[in-house]
């Protein structure tokens, strides 16, 4: 192994060695678990199929944009462009359409990256901080998705590709979320076994000694925003497909909140140098099914969404106790 991986393993491995460091590791596979045992004796109705069925369909297009988030985290950055560039992937394909749904379909995915692209290039060489860069995108995508449908709802054609993504199902488990966690397992298998992957873990932990290592920084940062633009893409194409229409004004609204918060619960921490994807999607499956307790259980929705916040920063303090 040369020395630019040595140190990037020593710089993954970090902080993994004390009891409270992987008893944080494991926090949100507990945390998961003890949710669903309160919610199979408390919930009226959690049992039923139907519902997890239906929390695999919601979950899916955040798992995959929390993908690129935690890559992005992972290098001491973050993407808060995700949520409009799926509703401007999904405008795109709307537009076009006329043109059939494979054309939709790569429009969608194309648009996605070119965000990420976007995104990337002004990281990474022009220097612009991620917080900046991507919100400025935040604001562009969600604009000129709005303008390009002119604020309005474009519905999908049914049959094809489109049903297939919005409601095929192998049993119970959904086309999109079989989708997304085979996704996931190769987006983790990157990250533990490639070059790419201890680089941009490497970055995050020392950039300036990323640099002296000879990691190729730049190329790297480049590389893992337009990941998380092709991700959001595609998100946004599953997203247009289980709603039946493209709205520029619904569709990934506030979902970057969300992948943030299930990125950094999972284990992938704010400050860098470690990724957990595994982590990461257990943490949008215990956000979904907290949301979901709260609908079932008749709680109000603002009261819910007090008590999901209140559950985030507390998940978010044991994190950082833990560490």
């Amino acid at each position: 192994m040369n020395r630019p991986s040595r140190l990037a393993g020593l710089a993954a491995r970090a902080g993994h060695d004390t009891p409270a460091a992987m008893l944080r590791a494991q926090s949100v596979y507990i945390a998961f678990a003890l949710l669903v045992i309160v919610d199979l004796i408390f919930t009226p109705g959690f049992r039923n199929p139907i519902v997890i069925r239906n929390l695999l369909f919601q979950a899916s297009p955040i798992i995959l944009i929390t993908l690129g988030q935690s890559l992005a985290i992972g290098t001491r950055g973050i993407d808060l462009s995700v949520g409009s560039s799926m509703a401007l992937a999904a405008s795109v394909m709307a537009l076009a359409l006329p043109g059939g749904a494979g054309v939709s379909v790569v429009a969608a995915l194309g648009t996605g990256l070119a965000v990420g692209l976007l995104n990337g290039a002004l990281i990474a060489f022009l220097d612009i901080n991620p917080l900046i860069s991507s919100l400025a995108l935040l604001v562009t995508a969600r604009g000129l998705a709005e303008a390009l449908l002119d604020g309005s709802r474009v519905s999908l054609p049914t049959g094809g590709v489109f049903d297939w993504l919005g409601i095929g199902a192998v049993s119970l488990v959904p086309m999109v979320a079989i989708i997304a966690l085979a996704l996931a397992a190769t987006v983790a298998l990157v990250v533990r076994t490639t070059v790419f992957g201890r680089s941009l873990v490497f970055i995050g932990a020392n950039q300036a000694a990323a640099v002296i290592a000879g990691i190729k920084v730049r190329r790297t940062l480049f590389a893992v925003y337009a990941a998380s633009g092709l991700l959001a893409g595609l998100a946004g194409l599953f997203a247009a497909a289980r709603l039946g229409a493209a709205d520029p004004n619904y569709i990934g609204l506030n979902f970057e909140l969300d992948a943030i918060a299930a990125a950094v619960i999972g284990g992938t921490p704010l400050s860098g140098g470690r990724v957990s994807i595994a982590g990461g999607v257990f943490g949008v499956l215990l956000l979904q099914v907290l949301g979901a307790s709260f609908i079932m259980n008749d709680i109000n929705f603002s009261y819910a969404q007090i008590l999901k916040a209140a559950f985030i920063v507390a998940a978010l303090y044991l994190q950082r106790a833990g560490g």
